[in-house]
């Protein structure tokens, strides 16, 4: 009983370092930037690559920042204002303080949408000034060792390099930092042919610690069972896997994989990879995005751990949003007279959402084309326009003058709205089938293929998941 008592005791100790959440800040001024969205995201998690938002705030009329919320891990994350994006590490218990370079831009190009760049000072244990040490070290070691390690073989470089991390990151004992430093030398040591694939998964990944949190170890883990599934299954198999996910059958499609000896006998590291394979079929013709999600679905079922069965939500849910077929996202949004509208209250007719911004001058030249494009098509196309930040008035008087009576939306500063439909560039353009389902996300541009791939749309009765 004592011996027990003790345990619990023990157990109680030590459980808030491990699951109690710590406060993390993070401070700043974005020049020139006033009442913008800042937001932290990060990934889900690391294997299905689905992001979302963990904190957000608006700068103030002088482009200041502050944010403070609990997080109980260490993440690879991004620092956005409005739709750009900076990298860096997140560390619970840790604060930052970022001043974010103004936008610099050019506008009105499709392609304006550079990283997000900043000067960041962070209280982090230097976590971050450790990992960016290392990286430089890294890229910098294999552009100088380029032809020993790749053309010539000579892997006594990569001896060379392993050793020279050893004693500048030596007295380092974050976890995170030394398993990133860990499977980055294994990644060298596998594209290097230094060892084979299989050799290298045994000596990092059967049978060991999965690390859930770890961007390098993920990155790593994605690289060399993509290659492993594709070295050992397709020659043999590729006719099984495309019947197994045709039928939605995880039976059949985890049969294929209990053939490899290597990943028979580890069912938590066998059901990541069946994971990662499948979701990897979803859009590609010799296979049925409907078998994967079903696939998908049953895995999220039978995995015991709660991380695992998230993955394969995470997974459904990346693969699906925006997907043909699928409802098109909610909104509730106005237009001058006030009265708002949704998208189901364009069904009825192939409709083009044009997400476009009024400092967009190739937003604003590209009505040209959808005026013309909208005559082409006789009444069956119905064009909305959907105006994110400042000043919508202005496409509204545009399109008056122009004798257009298109619906102009106001997007306002709903991030929502453009995180849903994901828009990222501007103009973006979105198809919906007559029924408001998504018909094409990310459509062409109004001068190139936006023509071609409407016409596809009202060719068809309705498009939905295969």
């Amino acid at each position: 009983m004592k011996k027990a008592l003790s345990f619990l005791l023990l157990l109680f100790a030590i459980m808030p370092s491990v699951l109690v959440a710590q406060k993390i800040t993070i401070q700043g001024n974005a020049q020139g930037r006033v009442f913008e969205q800042v937001r932290v995201k990060v990934y889900a998690d690391q294997f299905s690559h689905l992001k979302k938002t963990i904190a957000q705030t608006l700068t103030d009329e002088k482009g200041n920042f502050f944010l403070t919320f609990d997080y109980n891990s260490t993440n690879y994350a991004w620092l956005s204002v409005e739709l750009m994006d900076g990298e860096f590490y997140l560390k619970s218990g840790a604060s930052y303080q970022f001043d974010v370079y103004p936008d610099t831009a050019k506008k009105g190009s499709v392609y304006d949408q550079l990283p997000l760049q900043f000067d960041m000072t962070a209280n982090d244990d230097e976590l971050n000034d450790h990992l960016q040490k290392f990286n430089i070290m890294y890229n910098t070691f294999i552009v100088s060792h380029f032809n020993e390690i790749y053309r010539s073989r000579d892997l006594s470089v990569i001896h060379k390099l392993r050793k020279s991390v050893e004693e500048q990151f030596s007295g380092i004992t974050d976890g995170y930092f030394n398993t990133y430093v860990k499977y980055s030398l294994a990644q060298l040591e596998w594209t290097s042919k230094k060892k084979s694939a299989k050799s290298i998964i045994e000596e990092y990944f059967a049978g060991k610690t999965i690390h859930y949190n770890n961007i390098q170890y993920t990155d790593f883990f994605h690289s060399i069972f993509r290659a492993y599934v594709v070295q050992q299954f397709y020659g043999r198999y590729f006719n099984q896997l495309v019947k197994a996910v045709y039928d939605g059958s995880l039976s059949e499609f985890q049969e294929i994989f209990l053939n490899d000896n290597l990943l028979a006998g580890d069912v938590k590291l066998r059901e990541l990879i069946m994971m990662q394979t499948v979701a990897g079929f979803y859009g590609n013709p010799d296979f049925s995005n409907e078998g994967v999600i079903k696939i998908l679905n049953q895995l999220q079922k039978r995995v015991k751990d709660k991380r695992d069965k998230e993955i394969a939500k995470n997974y459904i849910l990346r693969l699906t949003h925006l997907a043909s077929g699928m409802p098109a996202p909610e909104f509730e949004l106005p237009v001058s007279s006030g009265k708002s509208y949704s998208p189901n209250d364009f069904k009825g007719q192939v409709t083009v959402f044009d997400f476009l911004k009024t400092d967009c001058h190739v937003c604003l030249n590209h009505l040209d084309f959808l005026k013309d494009l909208s005559s082409r098509m006789g009444g069956k196309l119905k064009i909305v326009i959907l105006v994110y930040g400042e000043h919508p008035e202005k496409i509204t008087m545009l399109l008056k003058q122009q004798g257009l009576d298109w619906p102009v939306l106001y997007v306002g500063k709903r991030i929502d709205v453009l995180d849903a439909y994901d828009v990222k560039i501007f103009p973006t353009y979105i198809i919906l089938n007559p029924d408001a389902t998504i018909g094409l996300a990310s459509a062409s541009m109004a001068d190139e293929n936006l023509e071609n791939e409407v016409q596809k749309i009202l060719n068809k009765k309705r498009v939905v998941i295969r």
